[in-house]
């Protein structure tokens, strides 16, 4: 009777996923995987903040481009006039 039982595939299915449940929590409170997410954490909020500087220097370096770009523009349209 408990062969038939085994057998059944939604009591195999429901078997594995009480397995699984029970060792990712067992995994979750794991000092260790909690040492690990929490470096993992702190380095993608570095790469974001490296991320931010870089995107923010690209801005001042194109505003600048712009700016001599506009001057420029202007001192060669009053050379023109002259």
């Amino acid at each position: 009777m408990i062969c038939n039982w085994l057998k059944n595939e939604k009591t195999l299915c429901f078997l594995g996923g009480a397995v699984a449940a029970f060792a990712s929590m067992k995994l979750a409170r794991s000092e260790k995987t909690r040492t690990i997410c929490v470096k993992g954490l702190a380095k993608g909020m570095k790469l974001q903040q490296d991320a931010k500087v870089t995107l923010q220097n690209m801005k001042e370096e194109a505003q600048d481009i712009c700016y001599d770009a506009k001057q420029a523009a202007n001192s060669a349209e009053s050379c023109d006039e002259a």
